[in-house]
């Protein structure tokens, strides 16, 4: 089982997702007692503005945008995705004092750690365990794995060929959430 895809690949994913989670928290917890907890209201517009930026690789994708590669598209999708996710748990930081701003979040999570499935593990998961399969000699058939050497691996990746039926409905809450949470705040603002 220490050998399987879930544990070599899923689980430093995960790792990395929960200390991208941890860094925001962390650096909204060191602005405060800086003085600088302004800093952290204006990241969460920087931050919508890099994850508006990550849309670009669907626009490339679905040929709304014609110049550039769909590889570039992707690297800028999931850098920008990455740098304004971090903005925007900063912007949440450690204030628990509105439930829509909250729900935003953890939808924002949700996008982030699906994302993680979608580019790394699916891809590369099914390619390295074709590899594996066909270095030992083994098809689709469970009798020729005897002893379920490769049971996990396909348990896996069944479970994770099914990202995309996650990921783009909870980007569409995700959409709706950021817009409520937008004009929440424009309706009330101190206009003073």
């Amino acid at each position: 089982m220490w050998q399987s895809v879930l544990i070599r690949r899923a689980l430093p994913l995960t790792l990395s997702w929960l200390l991208l989670i941890a860094a925001g928290i962390s650096l909204d917890y060191i602005l405060h007692p800086a003085g600088l907890a302004w800093i952290g209201r204006h990241l969460g517009v920087a931050g919508t503005a890099f994850v508006a930026a990550s849309f670009g690789y669907s626009a490339r994708k679905k040929k709304i945008v014609q110049k550039g590669t769909v590889r570039f598209f992707l690297r800028l999708h999931c850098n920008a995705g990455w740098i304004g996710t971090l903005m925007i748990v900063v912007h949440s930081g450690i204030h628990f004092n509105a439930l829509l701003p909250w729900m935003a979040t953890l939808f924002m999570m949700t996008v982030t750690a699906s994302g993680h499935v979608g580019q790394y593990l699916v891809r590369k998961l099914r390619e390295e365990v074709k590899m594996k399969k066909k270095e030992h000699g083994i098809d689709n058939n469970p009798d020729e794995d005897p002893e379920g050497q490769y049971y996990w691996d396909s348990v896996t990746m069944k479970a994770l060929e099914k990202w995309r039926t996650i990921h783009m409905p909870i980007v569409s809450v995700l959409l709706g959430l950021t817009l409520l949470h937008i004009l929440s705040v424009i309706f009330f603002l101190n206009w003073r």
